[in-house]
């Protein structure tokens, strides 16, 4: 079956791979660099966390990503088979934690509250955590007396998946790179079995044939702040729950550590701000004081797509297939959506 990709971020990666492995003929198409990317699975921490999700994402999210948590091994293992180099991806399932600062402890009990409403079924994965039981966690939280921990979590190293992923599909398939659809992919339709669109904030401004128009796409700016030291040792994902907005501290491997905010405010189309860099870097700093001499690698912007429901959808008209709204969560939501295309497109 000969099937086009138009895409390669997370979405269309993982939709390769999978259909790679199904010995199924495969042409990516992307508008950009295919082996330097630079979209938002680049800048991205590539967390896996269905249950902080919850607060923010409708529950359908939440039941996708607790089933992309399950299937990523799998997924990480063919990829492994298919990369000529055979490379591991740094995959840890060991859960997050979540903290605030002395003035915002509120901000703390709030989540945990919230979160114990929303995921009654999930309550043995949502645990409080009180002062040596903080430390035994994470002994770099020292500063923290309560913190809250998310069992059930995990996250991945993108940069390597990315790495990975390119080796693996230039080695199995076909990649058209800098081609950006034009027209609504009937051009595409009559060339192959199947079309999938993955293209993300690539798609806002236009649609495709498989769109069904009830809901615009829309876009918003996401940045993070890539920061090596080795002062810090985090063993797994911190978030600061604060009342402005969230902040994210990711490790990954080499002493690296990816700074973000899960806030969808902003939809501007600026690049990154002066007041936004300074935000994640006061956080980080109060955080740690180890992240002082920090080392900032990168200071990265770019943009997601979403609708204004907060929820991802699968359209298809005839043999193409959109998928798209994933926002930040396409490595929480990626697997579990491929699994859904994969089903349509073998019947």
């Amino acid at each position: 079956m000969k099937v086009a990709i138009v895409g390669a971020g997370v979405m269309g990666r993982l939709a390769a791979l999978k259909l790679i492995g199904a010995q199924h003929r495969v042409t990516l198409f992307e508008a950009q660099s295919f082996d330097h990317p630079q979209g938002a699975a680049t800048i991205s921490a590539g967390m896996i966390s269905p249950l902080s999700e919850a607060v923010h994402a409708p529950p359908e999210v939440v039941r996708l990503g607790l089933q992309s948590h399950n299937l990523w091994p799998d997924a990480l293992s063919q990829l492994r088979e298919l990369d000529p180099e055979h490379h591991p991806v740094f995959f840890q399932q060991h859960g997050t934690v979540a903290i605030s600062f002395s003035e915002e402890q509120d901000c703390l009990l709030c989540l945990y509250a919230k979160m114990h409403q929303l995921l009654p079924e999930h309550h043995s994965q949502i645990r409080m955590l009180y002062n040596q039981e903080v430390l035994n966690l994470e002994p770099d939280l020292e500063r923290f007396e309560t913190a809250v921990f998310l069992k059930n979590e995990g996250q991945i190293c993108n940069r390597q998946f990315l790495a990975a992923s390119t080796r693996a599909i230039r080695q199995h398939a076909q990649v058209i790179e800098h081609w950006p659809l034009e027209g609504n992919g009937s051009v595409l339709q009559k060339q192959y079995d199947w079309v999938i669109d993955c293209r993300g904030a690539g798609a806002v401004k236009a649609s495709t044939y498989a769109e069904t128009g009830a809901q615009a796409l829309h876009s918003v700016r996401g940045e993070a702040i890539r920061v090596r030291t080795k002062r810090v040792h985090f063993t797994r994902p911190v978030r600061i729950i604060q009342q402005r907005f969230h902040v994210y501290v990711v490790p990954k491997p080499d002493n690296i550590f990816v700074v973000g905010t899960t806030d969808l405010g902003d939809r501007g189309t600026r690049s990154v701000t002066v007041r936004s860099s300074l935000d994640l870097l006061s956080a980080i700093y109060c955080l740690h004081p180890g992240f002082a001499d920090a080392e900032i690698l990168e200071v990265m912007g770019t943009h997601r797509a979403f609708y204004s429901d907060n929820r991802p959808k699968i359209t298809q008209n005839g043999n193409i297939i959109c998928v798209n709204g994933l926002s930040r969560q396409g490595w929480l939501l990626g697997p579990a959506l491929v699994d859904d295309i994969f089903k349509r497109v073998t019947g």
